[in-house]
């Protein structure tokens, strides 16, 4: 039986990658919209994923074809191959997770990538030794360039969440570029591609040194919830 004619890898990555951005930026306004948020960025993440699930049912009902499939909060990395074996240690955990299928794999291997998203608080530090803006770049960035994490292993783009929810977002950007100078020199600055209601969108084209492939796309979507945001 022939093979079925499929788009490029670099298109159907593009449609995948469009799909979920789209998907998360009509959440993380739910998520501004609600009367109150509280908690670090776990207990706020939980509380996204009830509205991504609410908003990939109402997308995919709206489709003919195709269905776009709910992130997975905090799935573990998967190993791929027997060089990945940990003896079954406990693995990081980005997230958010989605899985895009590679019709055009070779191997095993390949046959899946993940999409991983990463969500930090964005705002003034909350004690002496814990800086918001700061961790956003040492715990939140630089986990898709490092062989410990291995964020956006496989996969040509990763997606930075942050949930602001104190400080005004230029003097944020200003504050997460000048981290990001000390500890990730050689990345581009960001910069705001476009302010809408309550969502900041940035994006980053990075040559990563650990991590394959090295040519890697990073989003930023940073959702306003000053107004909301309970402590």
């Amino acid at each position: 039986m022939p093979r079925r004619n499929l788009a490029s890898p670099k298109t159907c990555w593009n449609i995948f990658k469009q799909e979920y951005l789209e998907l998360f930026t009509i959440s993380l306004l739910e998520l501004a919209d609600m009367e109150s948020v509280t908690g670090d960025e776990d207990a706020i993440s939980e509380r996204l994923i009830i509205i991504l699930r609410r908003v990939c049912f109402k997308l995919n009902q709206s489709r003919k074809n195709g269905e776009i499939r709910v992130p997975i909060w905090e799935a573990p990395i998967q190993p791929t191959a027997e060089d990945e074996i940990k003896g079954g240690k406990r693995r990081k955990r980005p997230d958010f997770t989605c899985y895009y299928f590679n019709a055009h794999a070779n191997s095993s291997e390949h046959q899946e990538v993940s999409l991983h998203i990463e969500c930090k608080r964005l705002g003034s530090p909350t004690s002496p030794s814990w800086n918001l803006n700061e961790n956003y770049v040492s715990n939140g960035i630089k986990r898709f360039d490092c062989v410990i994490f291995n964020y956006g292993k496989g996969a040509p783009t990763g997606i930075m969440i942050g949930y602001i929810i104190n400080m005004a977002p230029e003097d944020i950007r200003a504050d997460v570029n000048a981290y990001q100078k000390k500890i990730l020199p050689e990345y581009p600055g960001i910069e705001f591609d476009s302010n809408e209601k309550s969502i900041l969108k940035a994006h980053q084209e990075i040559q990563r040194r650990s991590v394959l492939p090295l040519e890697f796309e990073l989003f930023h979507l940073w959702t306003d919830l000053r107004v909301k945001y309970r402590s």
